[in-house]
């Protein structure tokens, strides 16, 4: 059993990817705005959520880096896998 299959949309998303990777990457650069940016221009007292060093801020910040890590993966598995099929063929 293919993964096609399993979930044939996915060949519908792969037709798209380049739309895809750019839609991503554009929600990671807003994430990066409310991530990083944001917290420090917010006047927050230490101990409130919303303060750059609460348990809170620093979750969202490893969850960002985590996505970013997993984008570029995504990405660079991706687009090498496409140019080992081109070169094999």
């Amino acid at each position: 059993m293919s993964a096609v299959e399993v979930a044939p949309w996915l060949t519908t998303v792969s037709r798209h990817k380049g739309a895809v990777f750019a839609g991503v990457g554009a929600l990671l650069v807003v994430n990066y705005w409310l991530t990083i940016k944001r917290p420090l221009t917010v006047n927050c007292a230490p101990g409130e959520v919303c303060h750059v060093d609460s348990l809170a801020m620093r979750r969202n910040r490893a969850l960002f880096w985590a996505s970013v890590v997993i984008y570029a993966g995504a990405i660079t598995v991706t687009y090498v896998a496409l140019l080992w099929v081109r070169v094999r063929s």
